[in-house]
């Protein structure tokens, strides 16, 4: 009944977009991932100490997010350069890798300071996506480094949420606990707030 989704997936935020990758592949729904630069971080240009504007959305994300970020980041960059990319374009072939997914959408902000990258150069960057197979191995390490699970409480599927479901918050229904079972997932270990983490 559906053909495509769209999900949030990048290599410093794999949870919890990569619970449902099985479900997509086993029923074919072809994703398109979403957040692809982690809030312009894989765009490099997006550093400690980056000056956001007043209505930027990206101001509700925790103190010390890109701090956290871009040591993660730092521990990638050898892949890149082993395979001549930019960090855009490791973040996006990650994705690329995972199963079921058909397409990234990177979100393209001109960042205001004397070191931002035009935007032209981001939409080149992407346009210049090469082929590039990653080994299982660095794949593993990407997922490794990036490993965000339990990081945060989710807004859908919340068992600290009571009461009626709001447009953007829903606690666990019993449907809920049923595909849950069907595709091996614990609500209680693999959709908890375990930590609040920077990043």
């Amino acid at each position: 009944m559906i053909d495509w989704a769209m999900i949030i997936l990048n290599p410093l935020e794999p949870w919890p977009g990569n619970m449902i990758l099985p479900a997509a592949v086993k029923h074919d729904v072809k994703l398109i991932t979403r957040v692809v630069d982690y809030g312009g971080l894989f765009h490099d240009d997006v550093k400690p100490g980056h000056q956001f504007g007043q209505q930027d959305h990206r101001t509700f994300r925790p103190a010390g997010w890109v701090e956290a970020g871009t040591v993660k980041m730092e521990k990638m960059r050898e892949i890149a350069r082993n395979h001549k990319l930019t960090m855009l374009q490791l973040a996006c072939l990650w994705n690329l890798s995972q199963p079921g997914v058909k397409s990234v959408i990177p979100t393209l902000i001109q960042e205001v300071g004397a070191n931002a990258k035009p935007i032209e150069t981001k939409v080149d960057e992407l346009a210049a996506l090469p082929e590039v197979k990653f080994t299982e191995d660095e794949l593993d390490f990407i997922l490794t480094v990036g490993n965000n699970k339990g990081c945060m409480e989710l807004k859908g599927s919340n068992r600290s949420h009571v009461g009626e479901p709001l447009p953007d918050r829903w606690s666990i229904t019993n449907d809920h606990e049923v595909a849950a079972k069907e595709w091996g997932v614990d609500p209680d270990a693999d959709l908890a707030c375990t930590h609040k983490a920077a990043g």
